[in-house]
């Protein structure tokens, strides 16, 4: 059984990555330097959604190659009624 399980885990790895160096290289949508195949993320989010940050601009990318923008701000609190 533990040989079926190295077996399985070393093909997995071949298979992310042949899959890697099979897609084409994206580009940052903002400065359109070529973004690594390889990735190291650089938050949780991209850890288990893809993506990159642009090692030029900083930028961040989607697994897609688009630029993914921040959250809105929060709405302001409403003010509190005049007194009277």
């Amino acid at each position: 059984m533990l040989h079926g399980m190295i077996v399985g885990a070393i093909a997995g790895a071949v298979a992310v990555v042949v899959i890697a160096l099979v897609q084409p290289r994206r580009a940052c949508p903002a400065c359109g330097a070529k973004v690594p195949r390889f990735r190291a993320p650089a938050s949780a989010r991209q850890a288990m959604l893809g993506g990159w940050t642009c090692p030029r601009c900083g930028c961040r990318i989607d697994r897609k190659g688009r630029r993914v923008d921040p959250p809105p701000p929060a709405p302001p609190p409403p003010a509190p009624p005049p007194p009277g």
